[in-house]
């Protein structure tokens, strides 16, 4: 094999900038944007976050839709004006696009860029072919795609792991301190830059109808004797389960639901791999097995059905169950359009996956709508179970609600809130919830926990999470500070143990953590039972806590709050911390997080974590 010279290489770089000059550019931004990003000193504001993040988004799905409209312009031959002048429509807009992102994280913004995302790498792979017939052009063009984001991909990690081995070596060699930021720098440069402009050196061309089509010979022996074997075991495993559900008459549980997308998802992709032999002479048995598999599809997707129906009629449709559903539609019509059609276009998976993508993103039809319509109804329903909305309203009543219905609207009205906004809830009250919801009223990272109980309030229903007990209350509860950027005080204390934690296991059982301080170690122990740290310090040897150590009583965390330590209670830092005063050593401890359960009305420590600050007192 002759390797490429250097000029070959220069000039292959060269041309594929020319091809792709704006998706290559707006990696280039992207990765310049990610550095920044890995560098501020300010990397955990959360407005600088979102804004370096939305501008990463917004230049990798320009990228996506620059290599489609440059595919696009090849296949009708545009000329360079027409070219140019799509290009700069797809400048202007992720232009638009950044400006219309929120400037704060949304589950619906995460969700509908991930749309956007598949949807456009289903358009790259067929924008040249839609509307034609040329399978066999079809076929070998994304087969060379697929093998150039792999080996883009192989060649990004591999040169990854050897400039981190070479950082290392340089630390370890010349004593050299590197920040993380080296490494995180590195990496984003291999898979922002090197990675994108090593795959736009090598995408295929649509060269027009080919005669034979180029298969390589592992990629045959994987599907035939490896992938195909595998989905066939799995389709019996699911049939048997099959009957065992018409013949004991029990409902299918929701998870199955999962394990027939993927077999289904799973055999469509492996008979696309070993569609180009099915006309070969000895392998005629393909076009049997693709019948087989389409016909042993529908039963397990009437069982995917009933399975998801089941979870919907319990608990309505989200955004998860609304893709559920999508995908087991999409599965019904690509089986009956390869059982009954007679042309059998393989082109019509990709162009109908990506037509469901960007379909679903929007509109009366799409999964924000659909889920907040239905999840809207099913708080409606539980209200006016309990005589607490009429009119279009909510209103107070004196019925006592279950703690199931507590349960129930509880983790409706958070879901509501925290997907679709508080705004959605408007119409149902009187009050202005843009007044109740001020952002300098509400702090932390559980802000949708606290935006949701306030509306709860006006519903005059306390808030139950799914550990709330009608004789316990809540069944487990959980400590937070109020900041979490709070500067900690060390009191001039020379030794500091950082995000130190303990926690109880499985077995009941507190595992003994060791820290060396010094030339001193020092164990630390969780008694759950009493909720106490045990400490112990040894000079010159391993540190065993034992009955007479150093004890950290934890009670007054527990008792910090008068109205009682809940599942969520944030604390400022002067009632996290508690003083240490043991033979020898003085210090605090600072808990930054804490949680347990409660079992017969008593809190128990299950998990702490936290800072301890320690100092000799020469005693």
């Amino acid at each position: 094999m002759k390797l490429p010279s250097l000029t070959s290489l220069l000039n292959r770089t060269v041309r594929s900038f020319l091809r792709f000059p704006l998706a290559i550019l707006l990696a280039i931004a992207g990765t310049v944007i990610s550095i920044y990003l890995v560098n501020s000193d300010r990397r955990y504001s959360d407005t600088l976050l979102v804004r370096c993040g939305n501008a990463i988004i917004s230049c990798y799905l320009g990228m996506l839709l620059s290599i489609a409209v440059t595919v696009w312009s090849e296949r009708r031959a545009w000329g360079r004006k027409a070219s140019a002048g799509g290009q700069l429509v797809v400048m202007a807009m992720v232009v638009l696009y950044y400006f219309f992102l929120p400037d704060h994280f949304e589950t619906k913004t995460a969700i509908r860029c991930t749309l956007y995302a598949l949807g456009l790498h289903w358009l790259i792979a067929v924008i040249a072919f839609a509307g034609s017939y040329r399978i066999e052009a079809f076929w070998q063009y994304n087969k060379d795609l697929f093998i150039r984001i792999l080996t883009s991909l192989l060649y990004t990690v591999v040169l990854y792991a050897g400039l981190a081995l070479a950082l290392e070596a340089i630390e370890h060699l010349f004593n050299v301190d590197l920040s993380y930021k080296w490494y995180a720098d590195t990496w984003c440069v291999l898979i922002g830059i090197f990675n994108s402009w090593f795959f736009l050196s090598g995408f295929p061309s649509d060269d027009g109808d080919i005669i034979t089509v180029d298969y390589p010979k592992g990629l045959k022996i994987f599907t035939q004797y490896v992938l195909l074997p595998i989905l066939t075991v799995y389709m019996g495993i699911l049939y048997v389960y099959l009957f065992k559900i018409i013949f004991t008459a029990h409902w299918p549980s929701g998870w199955v639901a999962y394990l027939v997308l993927g077999f289904s998802v799973a055999g469509i992709l492996a008979l696309l791999l070993i569609y180009p032999l099915r006309n070969d002479e000895n392998n005629k048995w393909i076009n049997s097995y693709s019948r087989f598999f389409y016909f042993a599809l529908l039963p397990l997707l009437v069982m995917l059905g009933f399975a998801i129906s089941k979870r919907i009629r319990a608990y309505g449709i989200t955004e998860l169950r609304y893709f559920v559903l999508l995908l087991a539609l999409w599965l019904l019509l690509m089986a009956m359009y390869f059982l009954f059609s007679r042309k059998k276009n393989i082109v019509l998976i990709p162009l109908t996956l990506c037509f469901f993508a960007f379909a679903s993103s929007f509109g009366p039809w799409g999964v924000f709508n659909v889920s907040r319509y239905s999840q809207q109804h099913r708080l409606q329903g539980l209200l006016e179970k309990n005589g607490f909305f009429k009119d279009g309203k909510v209103i107070s009543s004196k019925s006592k609600l279950s703690t199931e219905d507590r349960r129930e609207i509880s983790s409706t009205t958070e879901y509501i809130v925290g997907t679709h906004g508080y705004e959605s809830l408007q119409p149902w009250f009187r009050e202005n919830l843009d007044s109740l919801m001020r952002k300098d009223s509400l702090m932390g990272k559980y802000e949708e926990r606290e935006r949701a109980e306030a509306i709860l309030k006006l519903m005059h229903i306390s808030y139950a999470s799914r550990y709330y007990d009608d004789v316990a209350g809540e069944t487990s509860f959980a400590i937070m500070p109020e900041n979490d950027d709070q500067v900690l005080p060390t009191d001039g204390l020379p030794y500091m143990i950082p995000a130190f934690y303990l926690a109880v296991g499985n077995g009941q059982e507190s595992v003994t953590e060791r820290y060396q301080v010094g030339k001193y170690s020092v164990a630390l122990f969780l008694d759950s039972s009493l909720n106490q740290v045990r400490m112990a310090f040894a000079e010159g040897a391993q540190a065993e806590v034992k009955d007479g150590a150093c004890v950290v009583e934890l009670k007054p965390l527990l008792k910090a709050p008068a109205e009682g330590v809940q599942y969520n209670t944030t604390l400022p830092v002067e009632k996290r911390t508690l003083p240490i005063h043991c033979a020898g050593w003085d210090g605090k401890l600072i808990v930054t997080s804490m949680n347990g359960t409660r079992r017969d009305s008593v809190l128990h420590v299950a998990y702490l974590r936290g800072y301890l600050f320690l100092g000799q007192t020469g005693k």
